[in-house]
């Protein structure tokens, strides 16, 4: 009787741990000292890939510790007659061998940290969203680590001091990782499934925390700058961020660094809209996800949620050269008892067409049960005799019943005043996965000047899939989808209609193939006048194992559409490969090479495959090296060559030289350098349409 008892409780036991206090110092070196041996480890690893639920290949031990201020973890990994392969790159870029540290200090299961360190002592860390739904990899913390290669495998050493993260509860939640990318495989302390994939709802409970510290470092981040055209000019600016206490904080910035040291690549847009721009701008990129609805990572159809907040559109290029000034800005950030809340003000200059304007964002959401928050958002841009307001409600849930996402959205733009809603359903079981959507954007709902909005109309869908796992050594995963949607836009009087069929294939290799087809019964306004047509379209992708010392993939997509850059029916194409080659642990060779093309009209099938009826085409060469000589110390070389048929020629290419000196926790030196010519064919010549070098010092000051 008292061994079944036994066996009863212990699986409960060790779904918590119970977090032990010590006066001695840690030393963050990446050996274990006889400290963390007055701890009993946590062990039972199992495998998420290849081989689900079966214990893990190798064996992993972890140790926790606090000293009331600082969280301290020690992994002690074994591996199985090889080494630890050992990739040297620069912070957010932990490859090769490594460990996962996920934190839960809310106890809300929606939100959290994560920290990772390779086996070559790289760090990367970010936040944790919608119940580990999705990451957001732009948060950057103060917290450091150490790796050691020994004679058994390696060891990693982490402190994660209290003031660098935000916590209310006293019983977190906790689960570790560990990632051997040689055999395609991820462990996990608390079982993690395939199909489901990662939640915080699966995390222990870490007991016992109780941090000393109320408020968090205040940072005062000091930039300085020193660019070079024709002339030496010295700019800077002052960041400041403080929280007073865990669950609260502020960042003030005056006269900011917007400059992006990565220029926006070239991209051949054949579709009406503008292209989405990534946000590389450091006080923009962090914390911009508590703006953000978005959805899982994981097979997605349709459009997405309405981005009613779209930072590119601050300090934006006007007149096609001049760039709008930011004088400062401000934002808010909260989080405790279910509660989050953000406020961002941004003052711009006036430039060109653009007047001086005031830019603001409000955000607060609020867990309503278990699983589903309810949010409100308020995006606006106040200028002399120009406004934009849109206020939005939007709530998610996230549990055994699916993933649902529901937003409702009014805008007023200077008068213009319009609706918009969206609504997706996704649920993933072992054996299917089924997903619909509802999308509905007035005319007159015109939010650009503060967020980003495509197409304006209806967009209805549904799709079902089934997920095989057979029973083949060769086979991890197979899949296969189909759909259907109807849509139109606004000023079109026929819905299209479209069904689709999409095809997954993941073997044990890591080899991931993929494939589409879609035909379209399709309407499309093009300046007033209806056209009908049928769209086709067909894609594949393939990619192999990027743990490998040589690595590559292919895509292609092919279709008959209205051409918006040529502006008549006709098929194009996107095609391209890139190739990856680590020939040592701190050295990277790219090279992605893509296609886009498009024939002219009334080209039939035999045309293109004979080579004929190209209109115009662009052959874009993107070759990158970096090098890292230590995990500070990093060399990047970034270039892109575009050939357009048009020209006949090489029509830009760009050269972009990058040092990067990490001096301590978000503190870095940049030493940059950025040539980008065109050719004007009028006069026959390249010219210089950007040039110049950087000097750039962003240290830290944490207190």
């Amino acid at each position: 009787m008292k061994r079944f008892i036994f066996l009863f409780v212990l699986p409960v036991m060790l779904n918590a741990v119970t977090l032990k206090h010590t006066r001695n110092t840690i030393v963050i070196d990446g050996n274990l000292e006889k400290v963390w041996y007055t701890v009993a480890p946590l062990t039972g690893f199992t495998q998420t890939e290849p081989e689900e639920g079966k214990p893990a290949s190798e064996k992993t031990e972890v140790y926790i510790l606090t000293d009331n201020k600082n969280l301290y973890v020690a992994f002690k990994c074994f591996t199985k007659d090889r080494k630890p392969q050992v990739r040297l790159r620069g912070w957010d870029d932990a490859s090769g061998d490594r460990v996962t540290l996920y934190l839960d200090p809310f106890g809300d299961k929606r939100t959290g940290y994560y920290f990772t360190v390779s086996a070559a002592g790289t760090q990367e860390d970010g936040t944790i969203n919608r119940g580990g739904i999705a990451f957001d990899y732009s948060w950057d913390g103060v917290w450091f680590a150490k790796s050691k290669i020994t004679n058994y495998g390696y060891n990693v050493e982490m402190k994660i001091p209290f003031k660098s993260i935000r916590y209310s509860s006293t019983k977190w939640g906790i689960q570790f990782a560990r990632d051997i990318p040689v055999k395609g495989e991820d462990d996990y302390w608390k079982p993690v499934p395939q199909i489901s994939g990662f939640r915080i709802t699966q995390f222990g409970e870490l007991e016992g925390v109780e941090p000393e510290s109320k408020g968090r470092f205040l940072e005062i981040y000091p930039v300085g700058i020193v660019r070079y055209n024709d002339k030496f000019k010295l700019s800077g600016g002052l960041d400041l961020s403080y929280n007073p206490s865990s669950e609260f904080g502020f960042n003030v910035t005056i006269l900011p660094d917007f400059a992006q040291i990565e220029a926006d690549p070239f991209q051949v847009n054949l579709s009406q809209y503008a292209l989405y721009l990534r946000e590389r701008r450091p006080f923009f990129v962090a914390g911009q996800n508590m703006f953000r609805i978005r959805r899982g990572n994981d097979f997605n159809i349709g459009p997405g949620p309405i981005d009613v907040l779209y930072t590119r559109n601050i300090g934006k290029i006007v007149d096609d050269s001049i760039e709008v000034p930011i004088y400062g800005g401000l934002k808010f950030t909260t989080r405790g008892n279910g509660f989050e809340g953000a406020a961002i003000y941004v003052n711009t200059g006036s430039a060109g067409s653009e007047p001086m304007a005031n830019y603001v964002a409000l955000r607060g959401a609020k867990n309503i049960f278990s699983g589903a928050q309810l949010g409100i958002t308020y995006t606006g841009k106040e200028a002399k005799n120009d406004f934009t307001r849109v206020a939005t409600i939007d709530g998610t849930y996230t549990g055994k019943i699916g993933d649902i996402i529901g937003q409702l959205s009014y805008a007023d733009s200077i008068g213009a005043k319009g609706f918009a809603g969206y609504f997706n359903y996704k649920k993933f079981t072992d054996k299917y996965l089924w997903q619909v959507y509802a999308k509905h954007i007035d005319s007159t709902y015109n939010i650009n000047e503060v967020g980003y909005v495509t197409s304006k109309g209806d967009n209805y869908g549904a799709a079902f899939a089934s997920i095989f796992r057979p029973d083949v050594k060769s086979i991890r995963l197979f899949s296969i989808a189909l759909g259907t949607g109807i849509g139109k836009e606004t000023y079109v009087n026929n819905y299209s209609k479209a069904i689709w069929s999409f095809s997954n294939l993941n073997l044990s290799n890591n080899y991931r193939f993929e494939g589409s087809f879609s035909f379209t019964d399709a309407y499309e306004d093009t300046s007033g006048t209806e056209i009908h047509y049928t769209g086709k379209s067909i894609s594949f992708n393939m990619g192999t194992d990027h743990s490998r010392a040589l690595s590559g993939g292919i895509w292609t997509d092919f279709s008959y559409a209205f051409n918006y850059m040529a502006y008549h029916l006709g098929y194009q194409t996107n095609c391209g490969t890139y190739l990856h080659f680590k020939p040592i642990s701190n050295l990277l060779f790219s090279l992605n090479i893509s296609y886009a093309g498009y024939w002219y009209d009334s080209t039939g099938i035999k045309d293109i495959i004979q080579g004929r009826n190209v209109e115009d085409s662009y052959f874009i060469f993107r070759p990158y090296m970096s090098y890292n000589f230590t995990t500070k110390l990093a060399f990047r070389m970034e270039n892109e060559i575009v050939y357009e048929k048009s020209v006949g020629r090489v029509y830009e290419y760009r050269i972009n030289p990058l040092i990067i000196y990490n001096v301590s926790p978000k503190s870095n030196i940049y030493l940059v350098y950025s040539l980008t010519r065109e050719y004007n064919s009028t006069i026959d010549k390249f010219e210089t349409t950007d040039k110049g070098a950087a000097f750039k010092i962003r240290y830290l000051f944490y207190f």
